[in-house]
């Protein structure tokens, strides 16, 4: 006897719902399922978000580069298929060990960006901006006090 067709498998409600039940389901091959289209911007908020974390790097902008929507850490992507390059800004306060924070920005920059968008990264070139602690962001959290 042969098998039911997936369309009369799902018939009966008690049944659970299955990938490969649906149309475009895990069973077909990749290249018959469709694609998935990461756009630039996308890619360029998850590396400037994985550089704002990393450790030693501080998120800086003045009053100029607020009001334009700038400031550090700025990201440029571009992507070619699956293929990304990207070029990064990131500010440190003085003194820091800049080479092992670029080393540090670099490695979680690929390993985030990688996992969040399945790109392969090809390069992140990071060039870094020492700022003194009264460019930083943080000075927006602290309290000001009326004399």
């Amino acid at each position: 006897m042969a098998e039911a067709p997936a369309a009369e498998r799902r018939a009966a409600p008690d049944e659970p719902f299955a990938l490969s039940d649906a149309t475009g389901g895990a069973d077909r091959p990749a290249a018959e399922r469709g694609t998935l289209d990461v756009k630039s911007k996308a890619i360029t908020h998850i590396a400037e978000r994985a550089a704002g974390e990393t450790d030693g790097t501080v998120r800086s902008a003045t009053t100029a580069q607020k009001a334009l929507g700038r400031g550090y850490p700025r990201a440029s992507v571009r992507v070619d298929r699956n293929r990304a390059w990207v070029d990064l800004d990131v500010a440190v306060t003085w003194p820091a060990p800049v080479s092992t924070i670029a080393a540090q920005v670099r490695d979680s920059v690929i390993r985030r960006t990688s996992e969040l968008s399945g790109l392969d990264v090809r390069r992140v070139d990071v060039t870094i901006h020492v700022v003194t602690g009264s460019a930083t962001a943080d000075d927006d959290n602290t309290r000001r006090r009326v004399q």
